[in-house]
Order: C-alpha cells, then structure tokens, then sequence
C-alpha cells in the first residue's frame, strides 16, 4: 500500500477520508480523531493480547499518517516512549498495493480502504474493548464514554460508498484476466485472514476478560463475558471449564452465605431457624466440608443453652423470694448471673426493676422522727414507720413511700391550724402512702381550712389509709394533682371526704369509704374528673357524690351511696356520665339527679330504693344515652321524674365548700 502521506493524496482528500463537514472548523473536527487517536493509544497500553496489540498499533499509524496529511503537517519523528515500534503497513500487508487503482479513484480508493479498516478496526475490536470497559482513565487524564454509535452513524454512508467502489475496483481486476484474479483472490484471503485474526483478537479478549472477572469474584460478569464467546464461537474449548468454575463458586458463596446465617441464629439462640438453615446447606451443597462440625456445634449449643436456662431459673426464683419492694444486695447478686446465664427479656426486667428499688429507712429506729427520714431518703427509697403516735407535718419529696406497720396503730397528726398532714407538691411523681391514719388535732373554723392530705400538683397513691378528723377536706386533690385512692376511709371531715377541684385533677377511688363528713362525700368541681368504683359513700352531710360541670367524663360503677342527708348522686352540667350497678338507698332528698346541661348520660343497672322526694330525677333538658334495668321502687315522692324543672342553683351552690346545711328535726329534738 503506497505511503498516504504522499503527495498523491491531497490534504482536501485526507479531510474528506476523515469525514470532515463543510463550515466546520479544522480544530473541531480534528479533536474528535484525537480522542479515538488517545483511545487507541490506551488500548495499546493495556491490552495483553499479542494479536491485538500488533492490530491496534496498526490502526493507530494509519490513523496518525491521515491526520498528519489533513493538517497538511510534515510528520515529525517522535520517540515512541510508551509504545512499540509500529509495523509498515506495506511491509505487514503487501496485497493491499494491488486493490484499489489510484488512476482510477483519484486517491479515493486508498483512503477508503483505509477508514473502511479503520472504522472497521474500531467497531470491531477496540469498539468491542471499550463498549465492555466502558470507561478508560488515561495517565493523567480523565474518564470518558466511548460513543461509537455515533461514530459508526456518521460514517455509515461512508463505508458503504467504500465498499462499493472497493467492489468496483475487484470487479475491473477480475476483467483482467487470471493473473488479475490471483490478486483478488490473494486480497479476498488477506481481508478474510484479517477478519479471522480480528475474530480471535475479540476472542481472546473475552476469555481474558472472563478469568480476570472470576479471578475477581464477580460470577455475573464472567458469566457475560462466557455468553459473548459463545456468540462467536459456541464450542470454544475454553468456556466449559470457565462456567465449571463459576457454578463452583457461585455455590460457594451460596454455601458461606447459609453457614453466616446459621452462625447468626446460634448467637440469638434460634435453634430451629439455625436447624432450618442446617438442612438448607444440607440439600444446596451436601458435600461441603463443614456440614458434620456445623451440626455436632449446632447440638452442643443448644444443650448447653438448656443447662444455663434451667441454673438461671433457679437463681430467679431465689431472688423472688427476697423480693420485698426494697433493695436488696442478695437478690441483685442472684439476678446478675441469672442474667449472664440467661439473658432472657424477662430476666433483664426483673434486674431491671429490683435493682431500681430504694433502701428502707426506719422510724424511729433509723431516724427518731419521719421529717428526718424523708430529708435523708432518695428516689425509691422507702421510709417504713412503726407504730406509734408521731406529731409532724410533711412534705413527701418525688419518688419515696411512707409505710406505717399498721393503720391502727401508726398515727400521723399535726395541729389544725398549722397545715395539711401529709403535702405532696407539684412536680412530685410515684409518691406511695400506705397502712397509716391521718389526722388533724385541733379546730380551725376559718373560711381557709386545710385538708388533712394535699396532693397540690403532684401525684400520689394512697392505700389502706384512715384520714379522720380534717378540719378541712379529709383529701384535697387540686391544681391539677392527681390521685389513686384504694382501700381507705375518709371520716368526719370538716367538709367534704374528698374534693377534687380544678382543670386537669382527678382522681380514682377503688373500694373507698367516704362517710359522715359535713358536706358531700365525693366532690368534683371547678373542671376537676375521675371515677369510682366498689365504694361507700354514706351519711354525708349533703351529696354522697356531687359534680358540678366536669371537664371529662365521669363513671361512678357498683358503688353503694346511702343516707346522705341531700343526693345520693348528683350531676350538674356533666358530659360523659356513666352510673352503673350501685345501689342509692334511703337518701334523704332524692337518689340519683342529673340537672340541666347534662349530656351523653348512660345509667344502666341501678338498684334506687326508698330515697325522699324522688329515686331518679332528670331536670328538663338533659340528653339521655341509655337507661336500662334500673330498679326503681319504693321512693317516696316520683319514682322516676323526668323533665323537672328546678330554680337555679345559688352563686354559693356552684362553688366548694357550700354552706352547711340546717340541722335536721331529729338533730335539733336531740
């Protein structure tokens, strides 16, 4: 093939071989070759492949040479520091001087013999490179796509223009005679011989491609690349042993995949997941070697397991059994290892809830008053005070208990007009009260009395306690206190057994009795709620119980309300009530009203006997959600009243306390 460098091939020809558009500019046409100049410059550099590397540096001399003739440049000599010696084309392909008649084409057959192989070149085998790698970083440079679809478009009339004047020139050769068909057949055979070589480059290539992928680990990859050669060649003696290998350690990794999973589950002590992934392994890959270890550890774990469960369950029950609501070291000894044998949720929670209690301080023992303990005691402590009369007045700090040995005989009383016997001011929480009596000595008679029992902002829970004498409330909940009251007693008050007063208090009575105290027995004003349930409220000096306008509902359930000298139960501009399965007996006025402004009412289950004036009243106005099996019977006056109507209630009724009633004939006669 004639050097094109010559001056036979124009630098306008050069340009038209390398497909450069009219208008556009020399610099912007040429950097697009320099980019495939640098591309294949790369693919010299990397490739492994002897074949490939003597046809890239081919195609990359060609391509410099028209390059060079386009820019109309003389060529310069430049060390080729990075790449081998390129071979002449017309020493490596010396058929080629004979195909094309530079008479004939004007130049044009050499140069598109030329782009025809080197486009060719590209798309077939560096093409093929680079649409594998997709990016290839260059020393110093940056990463870039290769488009060659954009390439082969733009240079698709092109090539097929060359091919057909290529086709022209073989077909004048062959008119020649049999010495001219030689050289056909001598140039058809080097074109199918490059064919063949450039097919067994792309072979190489993907097979190498395939082992280094595997050599990687990634199975996908190499699977690709197995499928790539099998499109050119469906018997290459290679790929077998290549998808052997891959199907091998696919399975391996399936393999280390089930054993992690099982190695996971013992740690958890999930013993039939980590059977279930056992017998996985087992049916995947039953020739894994470390099926038998697997198992034979799968088996002593477990055993073990059930050995430190049953060692745990046995320091479990011996710490319950020092389990006395206070701290004790023993039982925090015994729960540690039954814990560390045994981590179970339920034997952290138990730690967890033991290890939290407080010491026992005692009184008198400890500290002679219980002022003196509750200053000494933290959070969970417990001050546990023994029998005796004690003449203080406390302020209960957040978190700590007061437990007297019994409510008989553990007295706690301070003078009336000096305060509430028992405070718990606000921010105070988990406060406990229990096995006490609480009094007042002394009376006050002043329109400010204090309750004997404060919660003012707090919350407390008060069990088996008597509160007697207040000379106010017997317990005052208020400024949105909140208390649990269960199995208590509040007597003889001064004015009502229990007032809750104010937006947001409330409180909860279970098994509660509220007796003979001055005014109501229960006493929810000001927005204050709460419920009652399986109490007493009985010979009150006004209400049993009485609501005036609460901001929740309010449920009174089998509870016994008798002899009160007004109501039994009674509901001023409630919304949400619920009376159920009580029994209102023998109140003086009525048994159960509800007044104006009373809505959503459920009173269900009732037993309401021989009250004065009526057994179950229903001012005119108030909604009724259900009323069923209620026994109503044996009142004096109406049985059932509805739609009454009443004067207003005093400015003096709508507030706690009220004024205390009249005495009662009998009263006065006696």
């Amino acid at each position: 093939m004639p050097d094109i460098s010559s001056p036979k091939l124009s630098v306008e020809a050069a340009r038209k071989q390398l497909g450069f558009e009219e208008g556009e500019s020399l610099e912007d046409s040429l950097s697009k070759w320099r980019k495939l100049e640098s591309r294949l410059v790369g693919m010299v550099k990397s490739t492994s492949n002897p074949l490939a590397k003597v046809s890239y540096e081919r195609d990359l001399a060609e391509l410099r040479d028209l390059m060079k003739v386009a820019t109309a440049e003389v060529p310069e000599e430049k060390p080729a520091e990075a790449l081998p010696k390129v071979v002449s084309v017309d020493q490596e392909l010396p058929a080629r001087q004979r195909i094309s008649s530079p008479e004939k084409t004007g130049g044009k057959g050499k140069g598109s013999f030329l782009m025809f192989a080197l486009v060719l070149g590209l798309l077939g085998g560096g093409g093929y490179y680079f649409y594998q790698q997709g990016l290839l970083e260059f020393e110093g440079g940056e990463r870039e796509f290769v488009d060659l679809e954009t390439l082969q478009g733009r240079f698709k009339v092109a090539i097929e223009k060359r091919r057909w004047d290529e086709a022209e020139d073989l077909i004048a050769l062959l008119e020649q005679g049999s010495a001219a068909k030689e050289v056909v057949d001598e140039a058809l055979a080097e074109i199918e011989n490059g064919r063949a070589e450039e097919k067994g480059q792309q072979i190489a290539f993907l097979i190498s491609n395939a082992q280094s992928a595997l050599e990687a680990g990634l199975l996908s990859e190499a699977e690709n690349f197995c499928q790539e050669v099998e499109k050119l060649q469906p018997e290459h003696p290679m790929v077998p042993a290549i998808r052997s290998t891959i199907r091998d350690s696919k399975l391996e990794v399936r393999s280390s995949l089930i054993v992690n999973s099982i190695e996971k589950a013992m740690e958890a002590e999930d013993w039939r997941t980590a059977k279930g992934q056992l017998e996985m392994l087992n049916q995947a890959n039953p020739e894994y070697p470390r099926i038998p270890f697997i198992a034979a550890t799968l088996k002593t774990a477990e055993e073990e397991m059930i050995i430190r469960k049953e060692k745990a369950a046995v320091l479990v029950a011996r710490a319950r059994a020092l389990d006395e609501g206070t701290y004790s070291a023993e039982a925090i000894v015994f729960l540690e290892e039954a814990v560390r044998l045994d981590p179970s949720e339920a034997n952290r929670e138990l730690y967890k809830r033991m290890a939290s209690y407080g010491k026992m301080v005692k009184v008198p023992e400890d500290h002679e008053t219980i002022s003196a303990a509750l200053k000494a005691a933290k959070k969970n402590d417990r001050v546990f005070v023994s029998k005796g009369v004690y003449r203080e007045s406390l302020v209960v700090p957040d978190g700590v208990q007061i437990v007297g040995e019994s409510r008989v005989d553990t007295i706690i009383e301070c003078p009336a007009d000096v305060g509430a016997v028992i405070t718990v001011p606000k921010d105070t929480r988990d406060v406990r009260v229990a096995s006490l009596t609480l009094r007042h000595s002394g009376l006050v008679n002043d329109d400010e009395r204090s309750p004997a029992v404060a919660v003012d902002g707090g919350m407390m829970e008060g069990e088996d306690l008597s509160v007697v004498r207040a000379s106010g409330h017997g317990i005052a909940v208020l400024n949105g206190g909140k208390a649990t009251l269960s199995l208590c007693k509040i007597s003889d008050s001064g004015w009502d057994g229990i007032s809750v007063t104010g937006e947001g208090s409330s409180v909860d009575l279970i098994k509660v009795t509220s007796e003979k105290n001055l005014h109501h027995g229960v006493d929810f004003w000001d927005g204050a709620s709460g419920s009652v349930s399986g109490s007493v409220l009985a010979g009150n000096g006004r209400n049993g119980l009485f609501a005036i306008k609460p901001m929740t509902a309010i449920s009174v359930k089998t509870t016994r309300s008798e002899k009160n000298r007004e109501v039994g139960i009674y509901f001023s501009g409630a919304n949400g009530v619920t009376v159920a399965d009580c029994q209102i007996h023998e109140n003086f006025l009525g048994g159960v009203l509800f007044d104006h402004g009373s809505k959503s009412v459920s009173i269900m289950g009732n037993k309401i006997t021989k009250n004065g004036e009526a057994g179950l009243v229903f001012e005119k106005g108030v909604e009724v959600l259900s009323e069923e099996e209620n026994q109503v019977e044996a009142n004096i006056g109406k049985q059932i009243w509805r739609d009454a109507v009443f004067p207003a209630l005093s400015g003096e009724d709508t507030v706690s306390p009220p004024p205390p009633p009249p005495p009662l004939k009998e009263e006065e006669a006696n």
